[in-house]
């Protein structure tokens, strides 16, 4: 009996030894020191309300178009591709957006403008997966330099207002990686930006950005084991949440970590299943569309501007 309790206490030892290599450069135990528990910490469930009066306008999308525009076959600055839901029409009503900003992968202009198609929204559209509880454009722009650069961002969705039907109110940000940190830095360094909430995912930021991300409506993801963009370092997803909410931000901004996994934390998260994945801080709880939506522009202003 005691040589049996050696052996199962010996390959105990060896499982969390392989755990912990498994995990590079992040330590997991580091990860549960900020948290104090790999249970998500919520003391309510987390709701939201989302006011529909504008979107009951919009008809079913029962499966719309997605078009490519390669650069120069229409007046944008980035080739781009178009969702358009079902019954979206030139002279109907408006309807809210989603932009998505590609990671590295896809970037850089010389690769094939479908490339952008790979993961995020435009992936789900491509493979008949994409079913939010309300309609959206969605637009996924390619880039044709190493960074998206803000002010051409907002140049992009400029000439999005001017050649849609977009509902000003429902301007919404996300994108992986590289694209993740574009939604930080958009918002963060340009003063009259366009979005209502963005959702940057497994993407850091820099301290000054601070001072403007404080009133927008931010839900980040990451991967604890991340070691391409760590999550708990340089201004990752959690310190640069955290920081945001000391400020006493206009809506306490969101993070949640994947402890289990690394820089692809937004295939899980684009389409709902890390909603079934074990969390850290901030629980998935609500679809991130339907999170998107709960939020518009012109509430938030309201709210801001009274707050002053």
């Amino acid at each position: 009996m005691k040589n049996f309790l050696i052996i199962i206490l010996s390959s105990l030892f060896l499982l969390s030894c392989e755990s912990n290599e498994e995990l590079g450069n992040v330590e997991i135990a580091d990860t549960l020191d900020i948290d104090g528990s790999t249970e998500n910490e919520q003391e309510e469930p987390f709701e939201i309300r989302i006011d529909d009066s504008d979107l009951v306008l919009l008809p079913e999308d029962t499966g719309g178009s997605h078009t490519a525009f390669p650069l120069g076959t229409s007046s944008a600055n980035f080739s781009h591709y178009v969702y358009t839901p079902s019954d979206y029409k030139g002279d109907g009503p408006e309807y809210p957006v989603i932009i998505f900003l590609h990671g590295w992968n896809s970037n850089l202009g010389n690769e094939p403008l479908k490339n952008v198609l790979l993961a995020g929204p435009p992936k789900l559209i491509q493979a008949g997966q994409w079913n939010p509880t309300h309609p959206f454009i969605v637009v996924t722009p390619q880039l044709t330099s190493p960074y998206w650069a803000p002010y051409e961002v907002h140049r992009f969705i400029e000439y999005l207002l001017n050649t849609y039907k977009i509902n000003p109110n429902r301007i919404y940000l996300t994108g992986l990686s590289l694209g993740g940190g574009g939604c930080w830095y958009y918002v963060g360094e340009i003063e009259d930006h366009y979005a209502t909430a963005i959702v940057p995912i497994s993407a850091s930021g820099a301290e000054y950005l601070i001072n403007n991300l404080k009133e927008v409506p931010i839900w980040a993801f990451h991967g604890a084991r991340d070691t391409t963009v760590e999550a708990y370092t340089s201004y990752g997803s959690f310190p640069l949440v955290e920081a945001i909410n000391l400020t006493n931000p206009l809506v306490k901004a969101r993070v949640t970590v994947y402890p289990n996994l690394g820089h692809d934390a937004w295939t899980t998260t684009y389409n709902g299943a890390g909603r079934d994945h074990l969390q850290l801080h901030d629980s998935f709880e609500v679809d991130i569309y339907d999170w998107m939506l709960s939020y518009k522009k012109e509430k938030i202003s309201k709210t801001l501007n009274n707050s002053k």
